[in-house]
């Protein structure tokens, strides 16, 4: 379940590739851990795929990490913008 923590949404990985899947219509996302950060690579209806790397987020009371539903538009949307 999305955490709404100062007006803004945090997903846990699976939420975060439903929420992608959902809002962005793709093919295929998945997580990976990169560095300390998650990579998360996708393809598009247009078989056009991509990547980029989020800051996970630590919550207090909950044992895995959340993603920012902020920081996840804004990576998508500056992808969309170059195609």
């Amino acid at each position: 379940m999305a955490r709404k923590i100062d007006g803004c949404y945090f997903l846990n990985r699976h939420e975060s590739v439903d929420y992608l899947m959902y809002a962005y219509d793709l093919t295929w996302c998945l997580t990976s851990w990169r560095n300390g950060l998650i990579k998360i690579s996708y393809q598009t209806r247009c078989a056009k795929r991509s990547s980029f790397t989020v800051n996970p987020y630590k919550v207090r009371n909950l044992a895995s990490i959340q993603l920012s539903q902020k920081e996840l538009d804004a990576k998508m949307q500056s992808f969309l913008e170059r195609y």
